[in-house]
């Protein structure tokens, strides 16, 4: 065996001179020399200064410990191949798809490999170390463990865990190194005893390595006992709360202490000790920022500071507890600061939107043709398709969820054409339906096409018959169509995603080697692929002379003049999560994995070599809160407040961000001054009118064009009265909407905007009015052309019978199959499971009105509107009616759902409602719903009788009951049966029905005027606007000032 020399040195010291060794010895043996550090990072960054002095370094000799054992494989390995993460993962997928493994799941392969690993590096005998712990569950994954095991030792495998034992057996066969150098191995466990190397000595250096697996640790010993010089530098000073490991479990011939007490380092690396409050001389600052946007944007402006103060951006590294989770805000943040920068790593590949497309080449048969999977395809910019905006419309129209699209688009184009054919529609339209229906069938033509070309991806095949079917399809579409122009860094990230992409592809080939005639579904080839995607990491984009950014375990031992270390939150740093996958806490104590107490150790390891690797200033910092949650800083903030008490760094300002110098320029515009040195792609008097529209328009009270407020402009003025002049014909609901909303008055009816419609399987709640109001049409229209009058006790099983016949009839006119339809129409029609549907309880409710004396007269009288033979009521006339409004009318247009009459020719307006809410009287009176009063006076000009009152009918499923929302005080005794009747009499209804028309006049002058200003009142906009991601309301706006509903002050 070597002599071994130990060097104990705290995180980063005696770097520099084992850099210094390590060039001597592979100067004198290069092929028989070796560096062992940590991570990549630092054998990149040693490689790098090594260039630099012009030292040649013959590749890989300069590595990590894995990279170390691969490199041996590689070299002298015969008959057997290595295989990745991701492979491994694979194989592991396909034993346990088997089926023979009931209590584990598929979707479990990531834990499970996580398992195997620490039982393999830790050289645990599962399960019998569980010993009266183990559970069936266990055993089950034992099985699966020794199978995959067999697997890898069939097809001559070995994965990145069995690797370094495998390591060890080839450098027991092989004399390779004269010189070892290992630096900083932190806390190794016990070697396992039994193993003999009987080469001779050879050569090593190894540097930094924290607390060594007993696997990791063989290969060291195997190391040692073939160097000829062993050189081991171990992190360590006298602080028990981070380091208890001194080193001697490796029985050194010499050690030598880099203590250097009483110095700034010392001092840092004595942080969680519990010792005195020291002044570590503004070395180490500390800073909260709102959130994690805002830190990462603080942390940009402080580089910015020290770039412009003569500090180089290489000499700036940035750190984060969490990676993966900081990366998408430096690569916002940073470039807006115009700071250069290189990250460690990239980000996972399924994150792209190009591997994104790709991956739903296959997912989208493999999930049923999904509509928002097939719309998704349709509309990358990266496959050759185009319509898929309108393939998107057409599928929301035909209720697709999945499944068939084609004869859901086939009946789509049916029911346009039957649309178009119908008498009662306009000539204007028939043009547009037409187009319609043309533009369907090229959907279908295009879907069909597709879906030709997908379905050879279906059924079962072996898997390289899946990945030659899967590039087939790729190569008919020549897909991905890469652009050729466009913004440089994402060309090169595209084309670098793509790279991966084909390694990925690749890794299954070979796997399929291994899998020859194992077949699987096409579900399961895809969830292979988006697995293998999710678990492969992005290249990195390089900056040459960029700030780092980095992970905090990657920033260990350099040296770097200014470092941040952001993310500072509880659960992030420290991560102290102790329990393995599929084991209790009492079974991993048992297994003798780490605790929680070694794992904060490691923690707290990691945060203070990333202090210590910082030479003139190290910046900490956390987010308060996440969006709107409040987060919990790191209690490692609280020890270095403790124990040095740091001072803050940063403000709210950012003079350096390109975003608030937009802003700060905007201020000055908008004070009639030039911002010094301001860019001009725009000139500065657009710039100010821009300004101006927020800053003075879209303030206090609705009184600019861009508030909707267009009274100034003639030809607009001149082109409303064109269109909503005296000639016009206005329904109910069109100017209940301009009371609600002006400005949704105008996208609807003036611009003639709709929102996309929603993709809903079940029915609309429009669908669900108009299937009641079918029903109780049929029903009562068939229950009087038979001579009956109102339902009684009496008549009431013939009432029921009718009425279902007719619920049945029109509720099979659906065609829905969903859990949700079949509910609705259990509570619309009634069973054992559901009692009594809402047709049943509203013929009893009918039954118990009856006393009212209104009898059921007229059904869906309607006006203005296309008359239907068998959909309408015999008084109804195709013409609007005209209402005086004083010195002008108003032609109005609608269908009253039913007309109740006394004996003496009064009658009632109803309205049937299905929603969860309805106006009430005070709403009438504030000018808000517009409908009964109007709909009253319509009929009195229709028939010339006597309107007295006006209810809304609730009929759904928690509630049937007809509400009176205003009736004459005088009929006291026929709305007694009503049940909350009492609230709702007028002395007057003329006054009712003439408030309702003086709000109508107002909104008719609005309209006519050009005032679309949005909503008036402070409340939060409906839920079911469509229009509220294009609208301009602020409800806090309105607190400054009292806006009128026609949008004046």
């Amino acid at each position: 065996m070597s002599p071994a020399v130990l060097y104990r040195q705290l995180p980063g010291e005696g770097l520099d001179a084992f850099i210094a060794e390590f060039r001597k010895a592979a100067a004198r043996d290069p092929f028989g020399t070796v560096f062992i550090v940590p991570t990549s990072h630092l054998a990149r960054e040693i490689v790098r200064r090594l260039g630099e002095e012009g030292v040649p370094v013959v590749a890989d000799a300069v590595t990590t410990l894995p990279g170390f054992a691969r490199k041996v494989f590689l070299d002298y390995a015969t008959s057997e191949t290595l295989i990745s993460g991701a492979e491994s993962r694979l194989v592991l997928a396909r034993i346990l798809a088997a089926g023979r493994y009931p209590l584990l799941c598929t979707g479990a392969v990531d834990d499970l490999a996580t398992l195997f690993d620490v039982i393999l590096m830790r050289k645990v005998d599962y399960p019998a170390a569980l010993g009266d712990l183990a559970t069936a569950k266990s055993i089950e994954i034992a099985r699966l463990f020794d199978a995959y095991r067999r697997f890898l030792d069939e097809h001559d495998l070995v994965d990145e865990s069995t690797l370094f034992a495998r390591t060890v057996r080839l450098l027991a066969d092989t004399g390779w190194f004269r010189t070892v150098y290992i630096y900083g191995l932190f806390g190794p466990m016990p070697r396992a005893g039994g193993s003999h190397y009987a080469r001779p000595p050879r050569t090593v250096f190894v540097y930094g390595l924290f607390e060594p697996m007993p696997l990791e640790r063989d290969l060291l010993f195997s190391l040692r006992e073939s160097a000829e010089e062993f050189h081991y530098s171990i992190p360590y000073t006298g602080n028990p709360a981070i380091f208890t490991d001194d080193g001697e479990w490796l029985h050194p011939d010499a050690v030598i202490s880099g203590d250097a007490p009483d110095t700034r380092r010392s001092r840092l690396a004595a942080l969680f000790s519990r010792s005195e409050p020291v002044d570590c001389c503004g070395f180490v600052r500390l800073a909260e920022r709102r959130d994690r946007e805002g830190e990462v944007r603080a942390i940009a402006q402080e580089i910015r500071d020290l770039v412009a103060a003569g500090v180089r951006p290489d000499e700036i590294a940035v750190a984060f507890p969490d990676f993966a989770s900081a990366l998408p805000y430096v690569e916002e943040v940073f470039p807006d600061f115009g700071v250069p920068y290189a990250a460690s790593d990239g980000r996972a590949l399924s994150a792209s939107p190009l591997v994104r497309a790709l991956l739903d080449v296959a997912m989208v048969p493999a999930r049923g043709y999904r509509r928002e999977d097939v719309v998704a395809l349709a509309t990358s910019p990266y496959l050759p398709f185009t319509g898929g905006c309108e393939l998107d419309i057409f599928s929301r129209e035909a209720r697709i969820t999945a499944g068939n699209w084609d004869e859901r688009l086939a009946a789509l184009a049916r029911a346009a054409g039957e649309e178009r054919g119908r008498p009662d529609t306009p000539e204007s339209a028939k043009s547009r339906l037409a187009e319609k229906v043309a533009a369907i069938e090229s959907a279908r033509k295009t879907v069909r096409e597709l879906f030709a070309d997908l379905s050879a991806l279906e059924a079962t095949k072996t898997l390289a018959g899946h990945i030659a079917a899967y590039r087939s399809v790729l190569e008919r579409w020549q897909a991905p169509a890469m652009p050729e122009d466009g913004d440089p860094d994402l060309l090169e990230d595209e084309a670098r995603n793509l790279g991966g992409f084909s390694g990925i592809l690749a890794a299954l080939e070979r796997l399929a080697r291994l899998l020859p005639d194992e077949k699987m579904s096409l579900a399961e080839f895809s969830s292979l692929l988006a697995q293998v995607a999710a678990g492969t990491r992005t290249g990195r984009r390089r900056s040459n002379g960029g700030v780092r950014v980095v992970g905090v375990r990657e920033v260990a031992h350099l040296a770097v003049p200014y470092l941040f270390v952001g993310g500072l939150v509880e659960g992030t740093m420290p991560r102290l999560t102790t329990r393995l996958p599929f084991t209790t806490d009492a079974e991993t104590r048992r297994l003798g994995t780490r605790s929680r107490e070694d794992i904060l150790r490691e923690e707290r390891y990691y945060f203070t070599a990333a202090l210590l690797s910082a030479r003139t200033r190290v910046y900490l910092s956390y987010p308060a809160a996440e969006g709107a949650t409040p987060l919990v800083h790191s209690g490692f903030v609280d020890a270095v407040r403790e124990a040095f008490s740091p001072e803050t760094w940063g403000s709210n300002d950012f003079p350096d961000s390109g975003l608030a110098a937009a802003r700060r320029a905007g201020a000055l515009l908008a004070r009639g001054e030039f911002p010094v040195g301001m860019p001009c792609p725009i000139p500065v008097r657009e710039a100010v009118r821009r300004l101006n529209i927020e800053n003075y328009h879209r303030k206090a009270g609705y009184d600019s064009p861009y508030d909707g407020m267009l009274d100034d402009d003639p030809a607009i003025l001149a082109a409303l009265a064109e269109r909503f002049g005296e000639g016009a014909v206005f329904s109910p609901t069109a100017l209940e909407t301009y009371a609600d909303c002006p400005f949704r008055f105008y996208l609807e009816r003036v611009l003639g905007l709709a929102p996309l419609p929603e993709a809903d399987p079940d029915l609309t709640a429009q669908e669900r009015g108009s299937l009641v109001h079918r029903i109780a049409y049929r029903f009562y229209s068939g229950w009087t052309c038979d001579g009956n009058g109102p339902v009684t006790g009496a008549c009431y099983a013939d009432a029921l019978r009718r009425i279902l016949d007719a619920g049945r009839e029109e509720a099979d006119r659906f065609t829905f199959e969903t859990p949700a339809w079949a509910a609705d129409k259990e509570h619309l029609l009634g069973s054992p499971a559901a009692g009594k549907g809402v047709l049943e309880r509203f013929l009893r409710h009918e039954a118990e009105v009856a006393a009212s004396r209104f009898v059921p007269h007229a059904f869906e009288v309607s006006f203005g509107l296309p008359l239907v033979p068998g959909e309408v009521d015999a008084v109804s006339i195709p013409d609007a009616v005209a209402i005086p409004l004083g010195e002008e009318t108003i032609r109005l247009r609608g269908r009253v759902d039913r007309v109740d009459v006394l004996t003496d020719g009064r009658f009632m307006i109803t309205d049937y409602k299905t929603g969860s809410s309805h106006p009430r009287l005070r709403d009438i009176e504030a000018g808000k719903a517009l409908q009964l009063p109007l709909y009253l006076r319509a009929v009195e000009t229709l028939t010339g009788r006597e309107g007295v009152a006006g209810t809304y009918y609730i009929l759904r499923r928690g509630e049937v009951t007809n509400k009176p929302v205003f009736w004459d005080a005088g009929l006291k005794d026929c709305f007694s049966c009503f049940p909350g009747s009492q609230r709702s009499s007028v002395e007057d209804v003329r006054e009712v029905v003439k408030t309702a028309l003086f709000w109508t006049k107002r909104y008719l002058a609005g309209i006519r005027g050009g005032r679309f200003p949005p909503r008036s009142d402070a409340g939060p906009c409906p839920a079911y606007c469509g229009f509220k991601t294009v609208c301009r309301f602020d409800a806090l706006r309105l607190l400054n000032a009292e806006v009128m509903p026609d949008g004046t002050d």
